[in-house]
């Protein structure tokens, strides 16, 4: 028997069945950019290096070694490469010598008092006509001028040490620092009260 063909199905295609899938984002792996962090190591870095340098030029210089100004007789001192050298003016020296005494005196912290007198006796020993040897820096200079006298020696000395422990040390500075360099300043401002000419050819 004949059976006629069923009804044609029409109209828009099955999208579930025969359509075309849509398209899908590609995954892709996640990246961290660290160049920022590269970045910012370096910096770190740059301001380490700049601080560290920058502590070193703050850092005090370790005081110039002159132990041995207490241990030199006259004689070495006399003989020194100084055949051109004019003898210090003594009127210069006392002067200095008065401004440190000055700067003791007054009302004062301890380490800026003593580090005031040196500067006097740095300023009296520049005015004094002596030359500063190159290799000398104005501590040894002052030191130098005013040892000049065997019986200064001492006294110069003690005086140095002081100035150095109040201008390159971290400990207090004490009033008993203060009362040790008034003494050697007095005992320097006495022996140059007595001698118009000091050094080699010096009249008594």
């Amino acid at each position: 028997m004949f059976l006629p063909p069923g009804p044609v199905r029409t109209g828009a295609p099955d999208q579930g069945m025969t359509g075309t899938p849509e398209p899908q984002e590609a995954s892709h792996p996640l990246r961290l950019d660290l160049t920022w962090l590269l970045v910012a190591l370096v910096i770190l870095a740059v301001i380490v290096v700049l601080a560290i340098l920058w502590r070193r030029r703050r850092r005090p210089q370790a005081p110039p070694s002159l132990p041995e100004l207490a241990d030199l007789s006259g004689s070495e001192l006399s003989d020194a490469p100084r055949e051109a050298e004019p003898e210090p003016e003594p009127e210069q020296v006392r002067r200095g010598l008065d401004r440190a005494a000055e700067e003791l005196a007054g009302p004062r912290e301890p380490r800026d008092a003593i580090e005031r007198a040196w500067v006097g006796l740095e300023e009296g020993a520049a005015d004094s006509g002596v030359r500063r040897l190159p290799a000398e820096t104005p501590a040894e200079f002052a030191a130098r001028i005013v040892a000049r006298v065997d019986a200064d020696r001492d006294a110069a000395a003690r005086l140095l040490a002081v100035y150095q422990r109040a201008r390159f040390g971290s400990a207090p500075v004490t009033a008993e620092d203060v009362d040790i360099a008034r003494a050697a300043v007095e005992t320097l401002r006495v022996s140059w009260g007595r001698h118009p000419a000091v050094g080699r050819g010096a009249t008594s």
